[in-house]
């Protein structure tokens, strides 16, 4: 039987995701009105392909909605919570928040995401990324039932000028401060899934 432990895994990209989400320090470099520049509402579709446990090889379809952004304020006002309450306090305050996009496998209404961020990337596209509290119904992907302890998913995109590129996306993930004060992300079980031929429909 494999130690629990050996179950959750670090993931660097990951951690990039959720500290641009949720780092005051870096958020204070993002002007408002650099969130006002991408072309909103927008759609993307993508093919996610897992890339190690029980998904390793297995694809499917994925559409992300982009409806509109998280304020600074809200972002700020979160990092507060996550400090002083920990991940449940973040997860409380998620669901009180509307949605600003939504994440849905081929066929499927799919889950609203309740953060949405984005920058430019320096080359005239965008990097967004996006997490909520909801759970994803991806349940057949992984050994066992989900933990309650991994109640965050994210979705990172980066594009070009054209709409075009690649992304992840991590269904189930914890996020927690440790004693540096350091951002900390685990997800559950295997690697994310990898967001391959990325393009903006609409």
């Amino acid at each position: 039987m494999i130690e629990s432990r050996n179950l959750f895994c670090r993931s660097r990209i990951l951690l990039m995701c959720m500290l641009f989400l949720f780092s005051i320090s870096v958020f204070a470099f993002l002007p408002a009105q650099a969130q006002d520049k991408p072309q909103l509402p927008a759609q993307y579709a993508a093919t996610a392909i897992g890339q190690g446990g029980v998904t390793a090889g297995k694809s499917f379809g994925l559409t992300i909605y982009v409806d509109n952004v998280t304020s600074d304020a809200d972002i700020q006002e979160l990092v507060g919570i996550l400090k002083k309450k920990g991940q449940d306090g973040v997860v409380n305050a998620m669901q009180d928040m509307k949605d600003k996009g939504r994440v849905a496998p081929t066929g499927v209404v799919g889950t609203g995401m309740r953060l949405v961020r984005i920058r430019p990337n320096g080359d005239g596209g965008l990097h967004i990324m996006m997490a909520t509290d909801r759970p994803f119904a991806f349940g057949e992907l992984y050994n066992g039932t989900r933990s309650k302890d991994y109640p965050i998913g994210i979705v990172v995109l980066d594009v070009d000028k054209d709409g075009k590129g690649s992304g992840t996306f991590a269904p189930v993930c914890k996020v927690r401060f440790n004693k540096k004060n350091e951002l900390e992300i685990e997800h559950y079980g295997q690697k994310p899934f990898r967001l391959a031929n990325v393009y903006r429909q609409k």
